[in-house]
């Protein structure tokens, strides 16, 4: 069976699977827009009669710069956690075995599961995004391919260091310090909801590690100003720099971790 044919199947499952929780799906699209929500309505309060000068660079809107902001990290949620979550589900579904017995390699396994939460993120944040600019009139000036290269990229570039996630949760089961230390410095330095100008210089030296700072900031150049490839050409660089590493160590880690989990015999325990 073809790959393109494998990867169709577990759209399918996926569609399949999402529709026969249709009010679970329901409620979490409801709970992300109602704290989506909030972040606007906030804005909304504070830019009025308000300029914001560290908010130029991506177009003075601080509605739209927290807007961009919290829908950015669903997408790294995905990047980080989707490796471990399939490999979670297909454990407790006591299907994991049966698939590492089919003909299907464990990578495609992993990559059709990252595509098909890829799929379902777009969705719900498309629809949210959509209802957000027709609710508030967030004015943006979009350069389409540009957002989705670099939307691409740094999802790549996070997926390593989903690997290594995945790689350590195989061995240790529970508690992944990976990931909670990954998502917890994101969400604190890379400027999801403030510009990293404002932070201490010893904390904001921790954002230029991180691969979300790099995101975000070009994201939002190429999203709310219309920016070119050459406007954001030095962050797009340095994604890319973090991807030839965070892959490689990433797929080793996941390696090491699988190669172990095997070797103990406890590869389908959870």
């Amino acid at each position: 069976m073809s790959f393109l044919k494998k990867l169709w199947i577990f759209i399918k499952r996926g569609f399949i699977t999402n529709f026969s929780y249709r009010t679970y799906a329901i409620l979490g699209i409801a709970s992300m827009l109602i704290g989506v929500l909030r972040f606007g309505f906030m804005a909304n309060f504070l830019q009025e009669g308000n300029t914001f000068p560290l908010l130029e660079p991506y177009g003075g809107d601080l509605m739209a710069f927290l807007i961009t902001g919290t829908m950015y990290m669903s997408y790294v949620s995905v990047a980080l956690d989707s490796f471990r979550n399939s490999i979670r589900s297909e454990q407790t579904m006591g299907t994991l075995e049966y698939l590492l017995m089919s003909n299907t390699p464990l990578w495609q396994l992993l990559i059709f599961n990252g595509i098909n939460s890829f799929i379902w993120t777009t969705i719900n944040v498309g629809v949210i995004f959509l209802f957000l600019v027709l609710i508030f009139d967030i004015q943006m000036t979009i350069n389409i391919i540009l957002s989705l290269f670099i939307l691409i990229l740094s999802i790549i570039c996070i997926s390593g260091i989903g690997l290594m996630s995945a790689g350590v949760i195989m061995v240790t089961k529970m508690g992944d310090p990976i990931s909670w230390i990954f998502s917890t410095l994101s969400g604190l330095v890379s400027g999801v909801l403030y510009p990293i100008s404002i932070l201490p210089a010893w904390l904001r030296s921790f954002s230029y590690f991180l691969p979300p700072t790099y995101a975000l900031s070009a994201l939002r150049k190429s999203l709310l100003t219309g920016a070119t490839f050459m406007d954001v050409k030095n962050e797009i660089t340095v994604l890319i720099i973090m991807s030839l590493l965070t892959i490689p160590l990433g797929l080793l880690l996941f390696r090491f971790g699988f190669n172990k989990a095997r070797e103990t015999g406890s590869l389908i325990e959870y």
